[in-house]
């Protein structure tokens, strides 16, 4: 793996506090903030500056991943590392590394020293200074809770909220039900998670996988669930940029043709698999056969149909849980159209 890491030096007066910037701090750092950069030189500079004004009790360590862009990203980075301070670490890959396999992300992941994981997509930003103390704090006086989450505004590649809502968990905990129902606790930049055990439940996960490519912040949430409770903050911490065109995020590029249906399938194969192997609770593993058969009714009817509706009912049929397998594909589109009427979000 070729990979080029350069650290600045110090800021002068480094040693002493530097209001919204977080002081320079020899201590292990108790938080990773993970920022993956990918044709995100328009973006980068905001998302970078929403990190810096972090106001914590504690030191943190910022490594951001820049991933051979072919815009301008990397310029805008090594101009901006010469004012940052010392715990923001830059990562200029040789070459790019992608999105699958070892990929850019997951060399972040391997250089990371934090007891808690936080992660900002370098097009996202974050808007409140107290985040992350707020969101740490809970979890050190909360050690049964897996990880935490907040609600986010969307926006638009002008910064500026497009009126369009994230389907948010509008409850403090987040739970098995609201994962069915395709509730999320919260948007990727708003997670702090137990680096250890995130890492160890993400192992086992992909591991078992057998999809290509498929929306990680799905994955992240079942297995925060698996391994603990999930708290939801009801404030509006962050931003995300939601961008349907002419970018490179899974909003802009995802088309919902045979292989968005095989990944869909595949992913659902491993949740169901995995939650059988490392399920900590019965519910565990029926959430997760209920979502299976979900998706395989899905695409047993419609354009995009790769199973035969006969087969997949007969399957049902016979589980385990069958009214519960049956009904999946009704009682999740009773809901989502229950959400519609109350004016939120479905899905974004």
């Amino acid at each position: 793996m070729q990979v080029s890491e350069q650290m600045q030096s110090p800021l002068p007066g480094a040693g002493e506090e530097q209001r919204g910037l977080g002081a320079v701090d020899e201590r292990e750092p108790l938080v990773s903030i993970v920022v993956t950069v990918y044709n995100h030189e328009r973006y980068i500079r905001r998302c970078l500056e929403g990190i810096a004004m972090q106001r914590t009790e504690y030191p943190f360590e910022v490594l951001v991943g820049e991933d051979c862009s072919p815009d301008g990203s990397r310029a805008v980075l090594q101009e901006m590392q010469k004012t940052l301070p010392s715990n923001f670490r830059f990562f200029y890959r040789e070459h790019n590394m992608g999105a699958m396999g070892d990929n850019n992300s997951a060399d972040l992941l391997a250089h990371a020293r934090g007891k808690y994981l936080a992660v900002c997509e370098g097009d996202d930003f974050w808007t409140y200074e107290g985040k992350l103390q707020e969101q740490v704090g809970w979890l050190e006086a909360h050690p049964d809770y897996s990880g935490c989450f907040h609600h986010c505004s969307v926006v638009g590649a002008d910064d500026e909220p497009t009126g369009e809502k994230y389907p948010d968990c509008y409850n403090e905990e987040y739970t098995l039900r609201d994962y069915f129902y395709i509730v999320m606790p919260g948007q990727t930049g708003t997670l702090v998670t137990r680096m250890g055990p995130y890492l160890e439940e993400k192992a086992r996960f992909m591991e078992l996988a057998t999809y290509d490519n498929y929306a990680s912040d799905r994955r992240n949430a079942f297995i925060l669930l698996n391994r603990g409770r999930v708290k939801v903050f009801q404030g509006e911490w962050s931003a995300y940029r939601h961008i349907t065109s002419g970018g490179t995020s899974h909003s802009a590029t995802i088309v919902k043709d045979d292989s968005f249906a095989r990944n869909e399938l595949g992913f659902h194969e491993t949740l169901l698999a995995y939650a059988n192997k490392w399920g900590t609770s019965e519910e565990v593993r029926r959430t997760a056969q209920r979502c299976y058969y979900r998706v395989r009714f899905r695409w047993s009817h419609g354009k995009v149909r790769l199973l035969s509706l006969k087969d997949v009912t007969a399957d049902a049929w016979n589980s385990d849980d069958r009214w519960g397998c049956l009904t999946a594909e009704v009682r999740w589109y009773a809901v989502l159209a229950m959400r519609m009427l109350r004016g939120r979000s479905v899905v974004l």
